[in-house]
């Protein structure tokens, strides 16, 4: 029994490592928990639903609910949104967000132009004390101040507080960061948790890690630029190998359909080896 409980133990703790990555993309771009539980509980039913069907059918509802730990009526309302085409759609704001959007629509803080007004810290109405009572709950004002001052949205001037008119633009870099996150760590996990279903004889997708190096500080600089230099030489050879069956197989028939294919290799400094 311990030693089966070492096991989930220590296979928490790589889950956890990697859901900490997560987070921190999560927070950089103004995501919070409810957004990653509804698309964590989005990707639990789609699973469930889609790999332990029998029949070729669709796993029932109370079977994933069983599965998975969400509730049936979750379940239900999960597999409509799913399949109607807005799985990726998360409507739950942060306290954060929350906040913002009540000062830009709310009568009760915006002026006669219906922009977001300047609001004095304190005070029962039309103050940014009762602003962050009515969006944020039991948050402390101090703390929803610090945290829109660290994201750049407002400005303390006085005893007055002021939204910017014009918050951080992150489109570009919310852009550049789905298409890393879908040609790298998308594949590898996709590819570890296919070969973990496969049977013995399945024909697994190739994967290669190498072992974890201590190598001393003052020597990172020169060993990321020798890594570079060897990763760009392994992306080239891997995609010249892919470009060349792309073009031989241009023009493929249809009862031969093209399949995407991604490889690629990485480098990473201080991996969180917390156990938990």
């Amino acid at each position: 029994m311990d030693s089966n409980n070492n096991n989930v133990n220590g296979l928490n703790g790589a889950y956890l490592a990697l859901l900490k990555p997560l987070a921190r993309l999560f927070l950089r771009f103004g995501r919070g928990f409810r957004e990653f539980a509804e698309l964590s509980k989005t990707a639990f039913v789609a699973v469930a639903s889609d790999d332990y069907g029998i029949g070729g059918r669709p796993t029932n509802g109370s079977r994933i609910a069983a599965m998975t730990g969400i509730s049936r009526k979750e379940v239900c309302r999960l597999r409509e949104k799913i399949n109607g085409g807005k799985a990726m759609h998360v409507e739950r704001m942060t306290p954060v967000q929350e906040a913002l959007r009540m000062w830009s629509a709310d009568a009760e803080f915006t002026d006669e132009r219906g922009l977001p007004a300047s609001l004095p810290l304190s005070g029962s109405r039309c103050s940014f004390q009762s602003l962050i009572r009515r969006s944020a709950g039991d948050i402390p004002t101090g703390a929803m101040r610090k945290e829109l001052q660290r994201i750049g949205a407002i400005d303390v001037v006085g005893a007055e507080i002021r939204m910017r008119s014009a918050l951080p633009d992150l489109t570009a870099d919310e852009a550049e960061l789905e298409t890393q996150l879908r040609a790298g760590p998308y594949p590898l996990l996709a590819a570890l948790a296919s070969n973990q279903s496969q049977p013995p004889n399945g024909a697994c997708k190739p994967h290669a890690a190498l072992s974890q190096s201590l190598i001393r500080s003052s020597e990172i600089p020169e060993v990321r630029t020798q890594i570079a230099q060897r990763l760009r030489s392994a992306n080239r050879h891997l995609a010249d190998l892919l470009n060349a069956y792309e073009m031989q197989n241009n023009g493929t028939c249809a009862d031969d359909p093209a399949v995407p294919v991604s490889a690629g290799v990485f480098y990473v400094e201080a991996l969180d080896t917390t156990e938990t």
